[in-house]
């Protein structure tokens, strides 16, 4: 089976019991994570190296990466203003050895992946990408920062987007945290429940859609 599930956000113990409650084998399913693993939980580096050292699991940057990269590369220091205090304590007290080798694992993943599962289509990025702009035109920045302009408008003919970034709350404006699927054009699939923030950590599963919570 195939699975996608986003912003774990450092909640490392129920990003663990929602994979028993999954029943995810390693050796047969393939599970994507679809960016922000890190930063405001209490064990982001848990997550980073159980996602780095499990057989199928791939992981897709979120924003929260990218400013983690871009803080140790000294590019900018946004990272400080998103929750990077246990993430920074974290990484900084591991020998440069290890820290090194999660940054690389990390700086080495993609930030986008193109699925077929029973003949559908799927595209998978951590916030979707630019609405109307040629695919070979998109930026990282497209892909893991994108919030209304995305999930508002019409995405990809003949894909359905699978993204994270914005708790469904949010884009609901009310109170559910369940999965959100595009009511309007049907093509977008959000699965930012909002566990970090007292709501789910959630997986969904591309075969036949049925969604777990934890």
């Amino acid at each position: 089976m195939t699975y996608c599930i986003s912003d774990i956000h450092g909640c490392y113990g129920t990003f663990m019991k929602l994979l028993d409650k999954m029943q995810f084998n390693p050796s047969a399913d393939t599970l994507y994570i679809l960016g922000d693993a890190i930063d405001r939980g209490e064990q982001p580096v848990e997550c980073l190296l159980f996602i780095k050292r499990t057989n199928r699991v791939h992981f897709i940057l979120g924003n929260h990466e990218q400013m983690m990269l871009d803080y140790y590369d000294c590019i900018n220091d946004t990272w400080r203003r998103n929750g990077n205090e246990i993430t920074k304590a974290r990484l900084n007290s591991l020998t440069e050895h290890d820290r090194d080798a999660i940054l690389e694992y990390v700086r080495t993943r993609s930030y986008y992946k193109t699925v077929i599962v029973n003949d559908k289509r799927f595209f998978l990025s951590h916030s979707g990408l630019a609405v109307g702009v040629p695919f070979k035109c998109q930026s990282p920045c497209d892909m893991v920062w994108n919030r209304e302009e995305f999930y508002r408008k019409k995405a990809l003919q003949r894909y359905t987007c699978i993204f994270g970034h914005t708790p469904t709350s949010y884009i609901r404006r009310n109170d559910d945290n369940a999965v959100w699927i595009d009511p309007v054009h049907g093509d977008k699939i959000c699965i930012d429940c909002g566990c970090v923030y007292g709501g789910y950590l959630a997986s969904y599963r591309l075969e036949d859609g049925a969604v777990f919570y934890c």
